[in-house]
């Protein structure tokens, strides 16, 4: 099932993308740069849920004699930040305002989050289903699997509200500081103290999250077009 797992993965990396402009001969000077970055960003993220696939029960066990401790009332706000029906009605307050306040750059960044949030969305409850993987207060251990399975508590991997955080707050970390991360980065921790997900779960869910948002903060051209087994979808 672990090969599978990691087929997965790299599936979730392959789509293709690709700018449209209508001249014949485009301006690619920024393509190269941005093909790379892309390619590294996403073997880093690769590599590093393969890894967390080995550490999810030291992990576990280490979060669980943390959580009897302290961090309770932390973890509670960090998992808010991921919560859908909060977070997204403050996704869509934030993009009203830009446009009150007629804040260019504010619009593009709430857009960007909006359409990573939706391509976010997609690839991580396909992955969800696909999987079946058993939630870690089921006692089952972290290779449980009942693929195709529709109860929630067969739906661990990836971290949905790990995936939402960092397809929200990429774009704007992009844009404005790097320092936003913390609020993603605090909501995968939450979501493994409250026993809710493996440590691989929010790394893969970060992952998709996070090179959704990189991508339309960086893609070289204003339109991307997403392609898939002959379905094409126009950004």
């Amino acid at each position: 099932m672990n090969k599978i797992l990691i087929i997965l993965v790299g599936l979730s990396f392959s789509i293709s993308i690709n700018g449209q402009v209508n001249d014949f001969s485009p301006d690619t000077s920024f393509v190269n740069p941005y093909k790379s970055r892309l390619v590294k960003n996403s073997l880093l993220i690769s590599t590093a849920v393969v890894l967390a696939f080995t550490l999810d029960k030291p992990v576990n066990n280490w979060m669980n004699d943390l959580a009897g401790s302290t961090g309770g009332g932390f973890t509670d706000v960090a998992n808010a930040l991921g919560e859908k029906t909060i977070i997204l009605p403050a996704l869509g307050a934030t993009l009203g305002i830009s446009y009150l306040i007629k804040e260019e750059q504010l619009q593009h960044t709430s857009w960007n989050a909006i359409k990573a949030v939706a391509v976010t969305a997609v690839a991580t409850e396909l992955i969800k289903i696909s999987a079946g993987r058993a939630r870690p207060f089921l006692n089952e251990g972290p290779h449980s699997y009942h693929p195709l399975s529709k109860a929630d508590e067969y739906k661990s991997l990836p971290s949905g509200h790990t995936s939402l955080a960092f397809a929200i707050f990429t774009p704007y970390a992009e844009t404005y500081s790097r320092w936003i991360y913390i609020a993603p980065a605090s909501v995968a921790f939450a979501r493994v103290y409250k026993n809710k997900h493996w440590f691989s779960d929010v790394v893969l869910g970060g992952g998709l999250g996070f090179v959704s948002g990189w991508i339309f903060t960086h893609h070289p051209q204003k339109n991307i077009e997403v392609t898939s087994n002959s379905v094409i979808v126009f950004f």
